[in-house]
């Protein structure tokens, strides 16, 4: 026989109290919600026995038992109690894992009083699949009401109420986690829209609140530089130093950064490793913060509190340090592209600067003639050219030039370019001359890809008249006072720099007043309004319509129309126009 503090073996109970359990077990097993499950269970229990005590009790991480659920007594009472294994009648269940009743506890020393008139005490362990899923314990005022019956059924129930407490945990866990994803991915979303990584870092301490609320919160980067963590945000951090430094392996967030896995401590005395900086800490959560195998810096939690941290804050955390991580990165690598951008923008200006003074200061003039010269880039630098040549004798050289391509390079080819046209001009090479020799030097320090179209105008204001080459610019436009009408100077021609040897054909124009000539690049003729190209037709009519103006009006109105015609901001290439008038 067993002994009488342990419950005996009872054959099944009775039909009668068979239908009486079917509906309570039916009632338990249909509530999932924990909040719900525990008082559900209370109620349905006291129509077996009339109890005077019932309560609840979970295991915690440390295998103690704490009351998750009391009816009888004050829950504050339950708050402080704290049963470890073998304590107690409680505790002994636990440990035995088999029921025990005790009919008078006045005679047990086990017994743990809490309140009056209880005189018989049973407790029954609730396992499923052989683990303890907590303990159930009712107290009453006599032993009158555990009839055999009730203990039978009561270890009937044990079975199923271990069953629905862990399905109900099991519903919470997953309820929220779901709730934890959902939160996780607003939070993602709301992470990777800021690119100021102090504005983000700031956010991600109110997020991490808003999942943990913690009583001290630090994010510390790596300098890779020296091979430290970096405080660059905290909350609450004490009287911890300003900002310190901390080699990576040393303390618990260096340790966690080698290891490269989250490091939860529930005493910091305890383990050596914690660096004493914050004299209140007593207990310490890190988590890394990964990016592509590649630790980024950690996030640091500290609490007052023993035993602070439990495994789903590890689990939140780790989720959040991931996404954390990714939203990091980014704003390190927007702040990097915004640094490369505004310096490219400060060489740009000092560049855009220094072409303005490649070109002439000022357009001239002389007796019976003036010129009028117009650029404007599509770009902060442009590849277009022009220049002036005073070759003395009311002798004036003029070249006007468009390098293939855009920006930076077509900038510093058009340099180099107008450079080398420039020293063959004051050599005073005829213009066909002119072009070959620059053709040939271009073709031998010139780089593939890159060429020049350029016309190039020598005008003789005493003979009045202009020999003109052109190696592939649009035709200049010769507009006629004797007939109002505007003709082509038709001089087709290779690009200068594209292929060697290349030969260039001049023609010599007679001039008179009142006759104008205009240069320019096809960012003039082929300007776009979505339909159509300008056209050399309209730019004639322009010269034509306008040909009795000064030279730098009538380049105005030009440039005014194509403007008007393109229809937007800036030009889609680079636009130069250079005009001579004779009077």
């Amino acid at each position: 026989m067993r002994s009488p503090e342990s419950v005996e073996k009872s054959p099944l109970p009775p039909g009668a109290l068979l239908a009486e359990l079917l509906p309570i077990v039916g009632e338990i097993g249909s509530v999932l919600d924990p909040d719900e499950l525990l008082p559900t269970i209370a109620r349905q229990l006291r129509r077996v026995v009339d109890y005077k005590l019932l309560d609840i009790f979970l295991p915690e991480k440390d295998g103690s038992l704490v009351p998750a659920f009391v009816d009888g007594y004050p829950p504050e009472t339950a708050a402080k109690l704290r049963i470890r294994p073998g304590e107690g009648i409680v505790g002994a269940a636990a440990a035995a894992r088999e029921p025990v009743f005790v009919p008078d506890v006045s005679k047990d020393r086990r017994y743990l009083p809490l309140v009056p008139g209880v005189v018989a005490e049973m407790a029954i362990p609730l396992l499923n699949r052989d683990r303890l899923v907590g303990v159930l314990n009712i107290e009453g005022p006599d032993a009158s009401a555990f009839t055999p019956e009730a203990r039978t059924a009561l270890q009937v129930l044990a079975r199923h109420l271990a069953i629905a407490i862990e399905n109900a945990t099991f519903y919470r866990e997953t309820r929220w986690y779901a709730g934890l994803l959902a939160t996780l991915y607003e939070i993602g979303k709301e992470t990777a829209s800021i690119l100021d990584l102090d504005e983000l870092l700031q956010r991600v301490a109110e997020v991490v609140k808003r999942v943990i609320d913690y009583e001290m919160f630090g994010i510390l980067l790596i300098d890779e530089a020296t091979d430290e963590l970096v405080v660059r945000k905290s909350v609450a951090y004490a009287v911890a130093p300003e900002k310190p430094r901390i080699k990576v392996g040393q303390g618990l967030t260096g340790a966690a950064v080698l290891a490269r896995k989250a490091i939860m401590v529930g005493d910091v005395r305890q383990d050596p490793r914690y660096l004493d900086l914050i004299p209140q800490t007593r207990s310490e959560l890190v988590v890394p913060l990964i990016h592509k195998e590649k630790v980024l810096g950690v996030f640091d939690l500290e609490s007052p509190v023993l035993n602070r941290f439990t495994e789903e804050h590890v689990k939140v955390l780790t989720l959040l340090a991931s996404q954390v991580a990714v939203a990091i990165e980014n704003a390190r690598l927007y702040a990097s592209l915004r640094e490369k951008e505004e310096r490219l923008a400060k060489d740009l200006d000092v560049a855009r600067r220094i072409q303005a003074g490649l070109f002439p200061e000022k357009s001239p003039g002389g007796p019976g003639w003036e010129a009028s010269a117009h650029f404007v880039p599509a770009q902060i630098l442009g590849g277009d050219l022009y220049d002036f040549y005073d070759l003395g004798e009311r002798v004036l050289g003029l070249a006007v030039g468009d390098v293939a391509g855009k920006g930076v390079s077509a900038a510093l080819y058009g340099a180099f370019a107008s450079g080398n046209v420039r020293a063959r001009a004051f050599e005073r090479h005829a213009p066909a001359e002119l072009l070959r020799h620059a053709n040939n030097t271009l073709r031998r320090r010139g780089m593939d890809g890159l060429y020049c179209t350029l016309t190039f105008a020598l005008f003789d204001f005493g003979a009045r008249r202009v020999t003109v080459a052109n190696s592939g610019l649009p035709y200049p436009v010769h507009y006629r006072a004797a007939t109002s009408r505007c003709e082509p100077i038709e001089l087709p021609g290779l690009p200068l720099g594209a292929f060697d040897g290349a030969t260039y054909d001049e023609k010599t124009l007679e001039l008179a007043a009142g006759d104008v000539l205009v240069f320019y690049t096809d960012g003039v003729t082929e300007a776009w309004n979505g339909t159509e190209q300008y056209g050399g037709a309209r730019l004639a009519r322009q010269v034509e319509a306008n040909a009795g103006l000064s030279a730098a009006k009538i380049g105005e109105r030009i440039l005014s129309e194509v403007g008007q015609f393109e229809g937007t901001g800036s030009p889609a290439d680079d636009v130069t126009l250079v005009v001579v008038k004779l009077r």
